[in-house]
């Protein structure tokens, strides 16, 4: 049986995996440890017999916990080379300057949260078991935030599976106020996790207005040169707005009822 996370919302109910993940646990945890790393090393999703990373997560704090130092240190590579993967599809060379710096800033800092979960100091990691490419999607724009504001303009948001979105100023504003004007809130791991989660549950109408102010467009210019996000959504300002006010008041309802 798969241990419970560690981390506790403000109504002091456990956080909990997705049933899917759970299942995964369940099947590898009687397999002999070889075959685990063997299962591991697929990197691609789109292969088969790929284990999700929210998997790796968990066995590899379990190694720690128990001790098993070879087990550690292959699933921590193998977790280290999608981190990598990962971030050189969307810190690319070819789009950002000193591409490979950030992303070596990154994962040296995720390498420190995983060191600091190893010797029992932080339940941080809980969030990777969940859902790991929105919890490394936080950590990653959190990691930008404090290396500079100019890096955070011009990386996406995104995983994987998203199209690459971005946490403007004008979100993090709107956040800021959903929390009283605390913006140190948006550096917290579980407010990046929920904000994140809450934008990519709006209705397709919001999310779409929302993902292209996140890419920086604006939503309407009378020069006709400039695209727009009322010319790219074939509707008026108003609409724009309207929706654009119907998310922000969606997330705030989400976020102010979140125990995080």
């Amino acid at each position: 049986m798969p241990e419970p996370l560690k981390r506790k919302k403000k109504d002091g109910t456990q956080y909990e995996r997705p049933p899917e993940i759970e299942a995964f646990l369940e099947k590898l945890e009687i397999v002999e440890s070889s075959e685990r790393l063997r299962q591991f090393e697929t990197l691609s999703k789109t292969k088969p017999g790929y284990v999700p990373s929210e998997v790796l997560v968990y066995f590899l704090r379990r190694a720690g916990i128990e001790g098993a130092k070879t087990d550690f240190e292959k699933i921590f590579r193998i977790l280290m080379k999608r981190v990598e993967q990962s971030l050189c599809s969307i810190i690319a060379d070819s789009r950002i300057a000193d591409a490979r710096g950030i992303r070596e800033e990154i994962m040296g800092r995720f390498v420190e949260r995983i060191a600091k979960d190893y010797k029992g100091s932080s339940s941080y990691l809980d969030f990777f078991e969940i859902r790991f490419d929105k919890a490394f999607a936080a950590f990653r724009i959190s990691a930008l935030r404090q290396i500079g504001p100019s890096n955070v303009e011009t990386i996406p948001l995104g995983t994987d599976e998203d199209h690459g979105l971005e946490i403007s100023a004008e979100i993090e504003a709107a956040a800021a106020d959903f929390q009283s004007g605390n913006s140190s809130i948006l550096d917290d791991p579980a407010f990046r996790f929920e904000l994140t989660a809450a934008i990519d549950n709006l209705p397709d109408d919001q999310k779409r207005v929302i993902g292209l102010l996140l890419q920086g467009f604006q939503i309407d210019s009378k020069d006709k040169n400039i695209m727009t996000i009322s010319r790219i959504l074939k509707c008026d300002e108003r609409t724009v707005r309207n929706r654009r006010d119907r998310a922000f008041k969606t997330l705030k309802t989400i976020l102010q009822g979140e125990n995080v």
